[in-house]
């Protein structure tokens, strides 16, 4: 899938810097180094073209997760999301947890949409299982590669991210400690927004 991935258009990138990153030890005073990246990328395979992912990433950020979310297309019918989409998500952070929320009809006879929402956890480890990261450690010491990009999925990813290399590259954008990046990062995912996970919810 990774040969698949289109090269970057800067301008569905937005890069940004933490305020006080320059005042850092051993940081230039006029460093232009990014601690923030957001950018859409495009997969070319007949089962994803023209689905856009979202990536978002930074250090200082308002709250810290590990988050894959998939976001259903809205369906067609009597009962309109209201902007609120149905996702599953993937919290790849701890243990790890499967979580779904869909838009469903309200009980009753007028078509009002409803949240309903259900999670999986995957705290309970058995007895004699390898707890998370420890299989990864396992196949690197005995060289099982199965789960790793190869070095051609390498150079594609190379290739793809290759524009931000050039001339090209989105101007670096300044932004608060402890906000969610800069501003202009905000119109990135269209209509919906980020599906961004507050410490609320991680609780």
């Amino acid at each position: 899938m990774i040969s698949a991935f289109r090269p970057l258009d800067p301008r569905e990138v937005v890069l940004g810097q933490f305020e006080g990153y320059r005042q850092t030890d051993g940081v230039a005073d006029d460093s232009t180094t990014d601690t923030f990246v957001a950018a859409r990328l495009w997969v070319d395979t007949d089962r994803w073209r023209d689905v856009p992912f979202l990536l978002r990433t930074g250090k200082r950020m308002a709250a810290g997760a590990q988050r894959v979310s998939l976001v259903f297309r809205e369906p067609h019918g009597p009962v309109q999301p209201g902007g609120y989409p149905s996702v599953l998500a993937f919290d790849l952070s701890g243990s790890g947890a499967i979580e779904l929320q869909l838009i469903v009809k309200q009980p009753g006879p007028d078509f009002v949409p409803a949240e309903a929402s259900t999670a999986v956890r995957l705290d309970h480890v058995q007895e004699g299982a390898m707890a998370p990261y420890t299989s990864l450690l396992h196949d690197v010491l005995i060289g099982d590669q199965s789960l790793f990009t190869s070095a051609p999925g390498l150079a594609a990813a190379f290739r793809a991210f290759a524009p931000l290399q050039a001339s090209a590259r989105p101007a670096v954008l300044p932004y608060a400690q402890g906000s969610w990046g800069p501003a202009e990062a905000e119109t990135l995912p269209g209509p919906h927004g980020w599906l961004l996970q507050t410490d609320d919810d991680a609780t």
